[in-house]
């Protein structure tokens, strides 16, 4: 009897769509199987289980190389390095393909990983400290290099020529970040890495991502505002501003009362509402706002260009401004400066009709919520509170009433989501022109050149600075 092939032992890649599988069988049935399946002493497939497969289905018998294999980690590595090799993976999937790696093998050396999967090593041990902090994997003193040989982690290394130089190496050394390590440094240089390690941790605080938000922080729904409690399942003041744009019309005037009593159960004693009104109508917004939170005052959100020609009665009015509207749930807890006008550069429509600027959006976010805070949009439009929420380490829960809406911003999430970490790992790799990287993604991505150009515009604070130094032109 032949042996049971496991065909799920060696295989941690996703699994082909059926599309890409009948590709696959149309391929062999025409040429036959180019590349043999390998499989180890036992019989277990180590590579070609889509291979396998297709020739199942075809009935016909499969090129196979059996090897004999040491252990375990040889296989996971020969897995690894064919696949890499063929496959065109994203940054996440590159990022959910080391976890799931160093959960099978922890004990490789996150520059041989790093080499195979096509990332940094600062990629891999990010990813590593993660699975290390929750306890997934075990702390390794010493890792298994590619000559599968075992040493120690590099470590951080000073030289001091005099007793006040050693002195100062001592207190130098605890605070170099782990980039500098494997490095031989003198103490000045030593110093100056301190020094741009403090100011990063610094600007981290100051940044406001102190702990990163994941996609599951993230949060919207095709849904009125009305529903927004029960649908996301929004305690009772559990949230600490709301950040929105209402429509401008009469026929939205009936739901601002519902906006305010909505505002009154969810927000935190305390919390912000801000929202941004027409001129036509705002009397009655805001009395009707103010039948159940507090006005605080008035931002105006003012641009040049393109000015909004409306006539009102006898007059036409040349409109280059707007209000943004702050009311509380009682005294306001955050302690806050900004200005009370707010000059918007350049206007940004490329994901809604209305969309507000997202430098903007990042300003009162920032102002009126701490990071963790957790903020709602109750008429998300283009999601471009969404996507600062994230910038800014914020949670956010948004919804809008159109579908298209709704499916606009889960592709902005998405691209702004892999753009970032297609950026980080090229800076860290050195790469430095931005258009190349733009171009390399958009093509990697199928995006078109001109979102990808706005899309970078659109990362946070920490990688637009690095990434800018140039100008960013349609790729």
């Amino acid at each position: 009897m032949s042996k049971v092939i496991n065909k799920n032992k060696v295989q941690f890649f996703p699994v082909m769509n059926e599309e890409e599988f009948e590709a696959l069988k149309a391929s062999i049935a025409d040429r036959g199987v180019e590349v043999p399946i390998i499989v180890d002493q036992d019989g277990d497939i180590v590579d070609g289980h889509q291979r396998k497969r297709a020739c199942e289905e075809l009935g016909i018998n499969c090129l196979t190389e059996v090897r004999d294999f040491v252990n375990e980690t040889e296989k996971l590595e020969l897995a690894l390095t064919l696949n890499c090799n063929r496959r065109q993976l994203n940054q996440k999937q590159k990022r959910k393909l080391i976890e799931d790696y160093l959960l099978h093998d922890a004990e490789i050396a996150d520059n041989y990983l790093a080499g195979i999967i096509g990332v940094s090593k600062n990629t891999v041990a990010s990813v590593r400290r993660k699975l290390e902090a929750s306890c997934q994997i075990d702390k390794y003193d010493t890792l298994r290099g590619k000559d599968g040989v075992k040493r120690p982690k590099k470590q951080k290394r000073i030289i001091a020529n005099t007793p006040k130089e050693t002195e100062k190496a001592c207190q130098t050394i605890l605070q170099m970040s782990d980039k500098s390590s494997g490095k031989t440094l003198d103490v000045i240089s030593a110093q100056r890495h301190a020094k741009r390690n403090q100011n990063a941790q610094k600007r981290k605080v100051e940044g406001e991502s102190v702990v990163p938000v994941t996609d599951e922080d993230i949060r919207i729904f095709h849904t009125p505002f009305q529903k927004l409690e029960s649908v996301a399942g929004i305690d009772p003041e559990s949230v600490q501003l709301i950040c929105t744009d209402i429509p401008y019309d009469k026929s939205f005037l009936p739901q601002i009362e519902e906006l305010a009593e909505f505002a009154k159960r969810v927000l935190v004693d305390g919390g912000v509402l801000v929202t941004y009104s027409g001129q036509y109508w705002l009397p009655q917004v805001m009395e009707m706002l103010g039948k159940y939170l507090d006005y605080r005052w008035m931002i105006a959100s003012c641009w040049s260009g393109d000015a909004n020609q409306i006539n009102i009665g006898n007059c036409n009015i040349t409109n280059s401004w707007k209000p943004v509207l702050v009311f509380s749930k009682g005294k306001m807890n955050k302690k806050c400066t900004i200005p009370d006008v707010s000059h918007v550069q350049t206007k940004e429509k490329q994901w809604h009709d209305w969309q507000q600027p997202l430098s903007e959006a990042e300003l009162l976010i920032r102002s009126f919520s701490s990071p963790g805070d957790l903020v709602v949009d109750t008429c998300g439009g283009g999601f471009t509170s969404a996507v600062a929420s994230r910038n800014l380490n914020r949670r956010y829960i948004g919804c809008d009433i159109e579908n298209e809406c709704v499916q606009n911003g889960h592709r902005r999430l998405q691209l702004t989501n892999e753009l970032s970490e297609y950026i980080e790992d090229a800076v860290e790799l050195g790469r430095s022109d931005v258009n190349e990287m733009l171009q390399d993604w958009s093509s990697l991505n199928g995006v078109s050149p001109d979102l990808a150009s706005g899309l970078v515009l659109e990362l946070p604070e920490n990688l637009r600075e690095p990434v800018l130094n140039e100008p960013v032109t349609a790729v």
